[in-house]
């Protein structure tokens, strides 16, 4: 099943995309913990996110994120377990992902993002 964190890192690669990235449609997502919680884990992931494409992702799924990522927040407690919470355990069954750059789309079906692209393109 694919995360958001997995969403988090997919990008378009047409060659006639320059950023390639993605916004989420969900048709079905499911909540279920994958993982233990790991705060050293997090505040050592958290300068890798995207994080305006994560907000966007996880407001779809129905989870309000904080607007900006501020350095005080890798310590808030709250904060790191309810970024868990989206990153591992909201699971995006269907939908799809959509290139803001070329109109792109590549679905998600049984928890599985399919990324591939017509021969003319890549």
């Amino acid at each position: 099943m694919v995360n958001l964190l997995t969403l988090n890192t997919l990008r378009c690669s047409r060659k006639d995309v320059v950023e390639g990235r993605l916004a989420l449609t969900a048709a079905r997502v499911e909540v279920e913990p994958t993982s233990e919680y790991d705060a050293a884990f997090l505040q050592h992931l958290l300068p890798s996110l995207e994080w305006s494409q994560l907000r966007e992702m996880a407001q779809v799924v129905g989870v309000t994120l904080p607007e900006e990522l501020g350095k005080e927040l890798a310590g808030d407690e709250a904060f790191l377990r309810a970024l868990h919470h989206v990153l591992f355990d909201v699971q995006v069954l269907e939908g799809s992902l959509a290139c803001a750059e070329s109109g792109q789309l590549f679905p998600i079906a049984e928890g599985i993002a399919n990324m591939m692209l017509p021969e003319e393109v890549v």
